[in-house]
């Protein structure tokens, strides 16, 4: 245990209240998972508790959350309660403040996470059971609970996935009459909850979103949820790379794929990051891309993106993909000039040779083309005369317009291309 959750239970001990570890941290305890959050639940009144720490922070204090910032991190120390009617399918229109710790565990959401740990385990609804079992299963009635926050139904499957847990029979047949409740979460926090459900052990679960409805408020262009796709998604890295590759395994479109994650308000760079994948993968052939065509594809796609772009075409390709995402690693480790500031040359070089405009870029672009080739021509006098052939081709034309060599423009076995830059 933390040195400053410590703290805070030793503080409300010398109070004389009743403290606990709730929630997500006893579950985990009992699981041997790694802990991040540590929840404190008391008897005191939210004034109470803000009276015994010197440094806190009021964050929910209506709903009577207290944040006490200790030395090893903030706790979050909040009242028993129950909870009043729930109105929108989100928040309760009240909380009422109890001394009863099982009034407070009772209006959690799944048993798993309604267990209470001090000097004994308080476990009023099952949860270790549960835990045996690798059942998610909601506290009391699954429609009641639902009905109340309509996250619920999502969450139950991320919790499922996340442990690789089966939900329990009478949750799994509430969720598809929670719909209605569903649709009128915030898309922002259905994001958050199918991104760690996609970063899941297990991606079973996704037959349930399918099943249920969710998937089609989610993501209509995605559905088709079957074994086979599951055990590629599972084999792709977590999060929306998985996405990704289930994008591609139903013939969603790049900018489809972005306007997925656009309906779910994902930040733009996830947009385009998600977007670069499928254009990244749509670029490769039956076998993976090797020497010169593997640069140019790192060329097109960048360093960034491409090691996960390349471990969602093992995923989606396959068995001949099974050593692409090693050659992707080995050939980034090299450091090969990719990019056209990566050249041994650069814009001011090619207009002292004559060049302006719009020809400085495409000079640069075929000099790029000619060290993606073979990256040890990457050198100054190399490009430099090759450049200067180039203006040589264009002086020819008798449009006088730039003339832009195809790819393999030089034999690479002529020596004044390939000698060493000695000056």
């Amino acid at each position: 245990m933390p040195e400053g959750v410590a703290t805070v239970l030793q503080r409300l001990d010398a109070a004389g209240a009743q403290s606990f570890v709730v929630g997500g941290a006893v579950r985990d305890l009992f699981l041997g998972r790694p802990l991040g959050d540590w929840d404190v639940a008391t008897d005191l009144r939210p004034e109470q508790i803000t009276e015994l720490f010197t440094r806190v922070a009021p964050i929910g204090i209506e709903h009577g959350t207290v944040m006490v910032l200790t030395r090893t991190g903030p706790v979050e120390v909040t009242t028993f309660r129950g909870d009043g009617e729930y109105v929108d399918g989100r928040r309760p229109s009240r909380v009422v403040f109890h001394t009863d710790l099982e009034v407070d565990l009772g209006r959690r959401d799944f048993t798993v996470n309604a267990m209470a740990a001090r000097r004994v385990v308080v476990d009023p609804f099952g949860g270790q059971v549960d835990l045996n079992r690798r059942l998610i299963r909601c506290v009391g009635d699954a429609k009641e609970r639902f009905a109340e926050d309509g996250l619920r139904p999502l969450r139950a499957l991320r919790f499922a996935a996340t442990l690789g847990f089966f939900v329990e029979k009478a949750t799994r047949a509430a969720l598809p009459a929670a719909l209605p409740t569903f649709a009128k979460v915030a898309w922002e926090r259905k994001r958050i909850e199918l991104f760690k459900l996609l970063c899941g052990v297990s991606l079973k679960p996704l037959f349930l979103l399918e099943e249920s409805g969710m998937l089609e408020q989610l993501a209509p262009e995605l559905f088709g949820v079957n074994a086979r796709l599951v055990a590629m998604l599972e084999g792709a890295p977590p999060g929306w790379a998985r996405l990704a590759c289930w994008a591609l395994a139903r013939q969603v479109s790049p900018g489809g794929c972005r306007t997925i994650l656009a309906r779910l308000r994902a930040p733009k760079r996830e947009q385009r990051m998600a977007e670069n994948w499928l254009v990244a993968n749509l670029d490769l052939g039956s076998k993976p891309p090797a020497g010169c065509e593997l640069r140019r594809w790192l060329s097109r796609f960048g360093v960034e993106d491409a090691p996960a772009a390349a471990l969602v075409a093992r995923a989606w390709k396959g068995q001949r993909y099974l050593q692409f995402p090693t050659s992707v690693r080995q050939a980034i480790r090299v450091a090969p000039p990719l990019n056209v500031a990566d050249l041994a040359i650069n814009g001011r070089t090619v207009e002292d040779l004559g060049f302006a405009g719009k020809e400085v870029g495409l000079v640069l672009g075929s000099c790029l083309n000619f060290v993606l080739e073979r990256p040890s021509r990457n050198r100054r006098r190399t490009l430099l005369e090759f450049a200067h052939r180039l203006s040589t081709g264009r002086s020819q034309q008798k449009n006088n317009t730039f003339f832009s060599p195809p790819i393999g423009f030089s034999d690479p076995r002529d020596p004044s291309l390939e000698r060493d830059d000695d000056t």
